[in-house]
């Protein structure tokens, strides 16, 4: 959004430089209307048209922004409202033990180790 503004700034400080420009070598050049004086109009115009055209932007960029912002705030209070129900839910789930009993086939060995614990001590 910020970028959209600076843009639109250089864009408005084009326009009246070329504009100014083109009017001060109109008035003060040696003939009053010549091809460049002409063609420095049409890039006056041709800028002034980026220009309102960046302003557009910058309308469109907030737009966009609000409306994200605005669906942002829409999931979340959906996401509150869906949340509500399951609140508290795991204190309502059963859970069954089942015994499952492994296979020869998916067993590996893959560390053996021998440890000897004293069970009483003679004096």
């Amino acid at each position: 959004m910020e970028r959209e503004r600076a843009q639109v700034s250089q864009a408005g400080r084009d326009v009246a430089i070329s504009v100014g420009a083109t009017v001060l070598g109109a008035l003060f050049g040696r003939r009053l209307v010549s091809a460049g004086t002409v063609g420095r109009a049409t890039t006056a115009a041709r800028r002034a048209s980026r220009a309102a055209q960046e302003r557009g932007d910058v309308g469109r960029a907030g737009d966009a922004l609000a409306a994200a912002a605005a669906e942002i705030t829409a999931l979340g209070a959906t996401f509150e409202s869906e949340l509500a129900p399951l609140q508290g839910a795991a204190e309502r789930v059963e859970i069954e033990l089942l015994a499952v009993r492994p296979r020869k086939a998916d067993l590996a060995v893959t560390r053996l180790a021998l440890a000897w614990v004293a069970d009483r001590v003679v004096a």
